[in-house]
């Protein structure tokens, strides 16, 4: 059983002592003793939003969901009682993310299409192209298709 310290404080890479594995690939093995294994990945195609460049368009937002407005639609399902303060604030941030992560896909789908402004049909097709959005394929299905 691994001790507290490298549970609180995990080895890095540099601490990691590199060995070959049974099927010849290389591996580490951590300060816990547990085998890990390089994984090779194929690089992500130009056109997908990485994570990084969704949290540095976040960082741009001036704009924020009121925490007020947010309790009131929370308090408004009659399962939910006492909200605690925080809790609509956090759900505003979450909401902020969502919808930049979103933006962020549209702006490419409307870079494919070779056009300035995002309509309505760049946000159907960056929601029916990640799979991230797939829970959105039906709301926005009635809105017209980049394809018509």
């Amino acid at each position: 059983m691994a001790d507290i310290n490298s549970l609180i404080n995990p080895p890095t890479e540099e601490e990691d002592e590199y060995l070959p594995s049974d099927d010849g690939r290389s591996g580490s093995v951590a300060g816990n003793g547990i085998k890990t294994e390089e994984i090779k990945t194929e690089p992500e195609p130009e056109t997908a939003v990485a994570a990084d460049d969704s949290l540095s368009s976040f960082d741009k937002i001036k704009t924020h969901f009121p925490a007020a407005r947010i309790k009131k639609i929370m308090q408004s399902d009659e399962d939910i009682g006492k909200v605690a303060q925080v809790t609509p604030v956090v759900v505003g941030r979450a909401l902020e993310i969502f919808m930049a992560n979103l933006v962020d896909h549209a702006i490419v789908e409307a870079k494919k299409a070779g056009v300035r402004r995002i309509a309505a049909l760049h946000i159907r097709a960056a929601v029916e192209n990640t799979e991230q959005f797939d829970f959105l394929v039906d709301v926005v299905s009635k809105y017209q298709s980049a394809k018509n």
